[in-house]
């Protein structure tokens, strides 16, 4: 029997939880256990036990704030300012064409008896390039020079019986004066000068229009041999031994004859036109020669402007430095036509001032929403986001383009712009004069000195770009490895 203090079915009671206990993990048993002490604490312990947790997870959360933030600022990509030619130029395309060029052709229209040139051949001034039957020509030469011998010999007769009229008039006058001749032999005597007058006169003027038809004739002849007009090469040819060629037939063009020396005509944007000016250098590459540049001098600035696709374009010639005679007439070349150029100074990468402009338009919107949260940081958020928005106003009026702005100011004054400057690991944004540009670099007037270093983008934006525009990331990279992307400022800035 059991005693009456013996609780029923105590024995059993004890043994289960052993029994499940013992078909638990770790973790599980620590889990009930914690749970357990939990609930055997007051309420007061409770609440005491939740905000201890409270308070490691925020000081976590914080931590890991500042941590991150002081990653991000490490982040920075950027360059060094140096030393280095800028070159601000014109960029234009054109076409390749001789200097010289002449189109040959027969006047009248025969056989061709011979070509002695082919496409490509060099020639000289005054070679025999082709010939024309020139059996009627010399024919015809031949008849007109004969009736110029006639009418010679006819102006000599003439000129003779008129010799003899005039004395015989001058004798009359005298005879008249004295008395001894009548009136009507006077008069006869001057009929018959006017009369030799007159046929001396035609016979000139016949011999003067034979002499003419002579001289074409001759022309004619001479115009059946076609001769090489200036030193150069053969371009085109454009028949046959045998053909018909002449002003009548369907190609009068026979032969082309081209100078070696070439000039370019480039068209120039005429937003561009006004800096351009006679005698400037310029460099010009070929696809056909991606590897070479050539060079050469501005030589006209056609006054009237061409329209391509609604847009005004003045063609510009430019001669053309070949000595390895390279180039061929009507290649399109990629033209830059040098405006200024300056060695051996400071220059700063264009992406730094692109980065510096994108840092204070997210500054100012990030002040500004900033200033609504709290009345004690208002004053100096207002005043830092109105600082940041009359610089980028004033950024964007002075850069609109490469030389934007600048045409109008000495060269040593420059124009305005902001930079980020890394200093203790931290971005200082600073206040630089630019002067000339290229595709890549600023000319630094003044506000930076050799060894700066600029930021010019963000790991971060460098990964983002990355990862969304391979192509970005080749143009980049083939204008001189400048890095990451432009981007925005790193979180918590």
């Amino acid at each position: 029997m059991l005693d009456a203090d013996t609780p029923v079915g105590t024995a059993d009671s004890e043994q289960e939880p052993q029994s499940s206990l013992m078909h638990l993990d770790d973790d599980n048993v620590e889990e009930i256990m914690l749970a357990s002490k939990i609930r055997g604490m007051s309420r007061t312990r409770k609440i005491t036990v939740i905000l201890a947790a409270l308070i490691f997870v925020a000081l976590g959360a914080f931590g890991y704030y500042r941590w991150s933030a002081s990653k991000a600022d490490s982040d920075y990509l950027t360059m060094a300012v140096s030393n280095t030619t800028i070159t601000d130029s014109i960029e234009a395309t054109g076409t390749l064409e001789p200097v010289k060029k002449s189109e040959m052709g027969f006047k009248n229209d025969g056989t061709i008896t011979a070509i002695n040139v082919n496409p490509g051949d060099q020639v000289i001034q005054g070679q025999v390039l082709a010939q024309q039957e020139p059996t009627s020509l010399t024919s015809a030469l031949e008849q007109a020079q004969n009736t110029v011998d006639q009418d010679i010999i006819n102006v000599k007769t003439c000129n003779l019986a008129y010799q003899s009229q005039l004395r015989n008039f001058e004798q009359q006058q005298k005879l008249q004066e004295a008395g001894a001749v009548a009136q009507s032999d006077m008069d006869t005597a001057r009929d018959d000068l006017t009369r030799a007058e007159l046929e001396l006169a035609t016979a000139q003027s016949k011999l003067a229009n034979d002499q003419i038809k002579a001289q074409q004739a001759r022309s004619d002849l001479s115009e059946a041999t076609l001769i090489a007009p200036f030193d150069g090469i053969i371009g085109a040819v454009n028949g046959q031994v045998g053909q018909i060629n002449g002003i009548n037939s369907s190609t009068s063009t026979l032969l082309t004859v081209m100078s070696e020396d070439l000039q370019l005509t480039a068209l120039v944007n005429e937003a561009d036109i006004g800096q351009v000016k006679s005698g400037q250098e310029v460099e010009f590459t070929s696809t056909t020669y991606s590897n070479k540049t050539f060079s050469g001098k501005v030589v006209r600035i056609t006054p009237e402007a061409q329209t391509v696709s609604n847009v005004q374009y003045y063609p510009v010639l430019i001669s053309c430095s070949d000595p390895d005679r390279l180039l061929k007439s009507g290649m399109t070349v990629s033209a830059e036509i040098i405006i200024s150029c300056k060695a051996n100074v400071l220059t700063v990468p264009k992406m730094a001032v692109t980065y510096a402009q994108t840092y204070m338009q997210q500054n100012a919107a990030s002040s500004g929403t900033k200033s609504t949260t709290g009345s004690g940081s208002t004053n100096k958020s207002q005043s830092n986001s109105a600082a940041n928005r009359s610089s980028i106003k004033a950024l964007n009026k002075n850069s609109s383009g490469p030389s934007a702005g600048f045409s109008g100011l000495d060269s040593t004054q420059g124009r305005p712009g902001m930079v980020l400057v890394l200093q203790n690991n931290k971005p200082v944004l600073k206040t630089v004069r630019l002067g000339l540009s290229d595709e890549s670099n600023y000319e630094v007037v003044s506000g930076l000195e050799a060894g700066d270093q600029v930021v010019v983008g963000t790991s971060q934006s460098a990964s983002s770009d990355s990862s969304t525009s391979n192509n970005s990331n080749s143009s980049n990279r083939s204008k001189g490895n400048m890095g990451g992307g432009m981007g925005g400022p790193p979180p918590g800035m």
